[in-house]
């Protein structure tokens, strides 16, 4: 008798406290990309460990173009090695989707037709133009916990960093 594979975990399951790193992509992924981070992240949050210790975390795909590690460290903290090794995990996916994922000058943002990405330098362009405005949803990568995933990761970009460009 073969048993199922076990449900997928989501970073919302984790509790408020607990940290998240997000890591986007220029484009979305398809079914089989999302398919792949998720059973590359199950994989990896199994033995994900910090000096011995197991971490209560997980891998998740959100809005089709972010990657988020999150780990609730009441159980243990996640020390520098174990953060180094999350890197390594999310090197390999890049690797194995053949695209980037660490790339910090990409913004995403809601436009017309749907979720959508430009590079941070053509902002100020866009503004200008009126293509994006304070009022235009941006996604704030910066977040640092799943309450601050929950509460403002999804924000207009007034309420953003991004908002200097205004």
């Amino acid at each position: 008798m073969t048993t199922a594979p076990a449900p997928h975990r989501t970073v919302s399951s984790l509790p408020a406290t607990a940290r998240v790193w997000i890591y986007k992509t220029a484009r979305s992924l398809s079914h089989a990309e999302q398919k792949l981070v998720l059973d590359h992240g199950a994989t990896f949050t199994a033995t994900w460990a910090a000096h011995g210790a197991s971490l209560d975390a997980c891998v998740d795909v959100l809005h089709g173009r972010f990657v988020v590690v999150g780990v609730d460290e009441a159980q243990a903290e996640a020390s520098g090695c174990s953060i180094d090794k999350s890197v390594s995990f999310i090197k390999q996916l890049e690797h194995d989707l053949n695209l980037m994922l660490t790339d910090r000058m990409v913004v995403v943002y809601e436009g017309p037709d749907g979720i959508t990405s430009t590079r941070l330098q053509e902002l100020p362009a866009l503004i200008q133009e009126g293509a994006i405005t304070g009022d235009t949803m941006v996604f704030d990568d910066l977040v640092s916990t799943v309450g601050e995933l929950k509460e403002r990761f999804r924000v207009p970009l007034r309420d953003s960093w991004m908002a200097r460009f205004l």
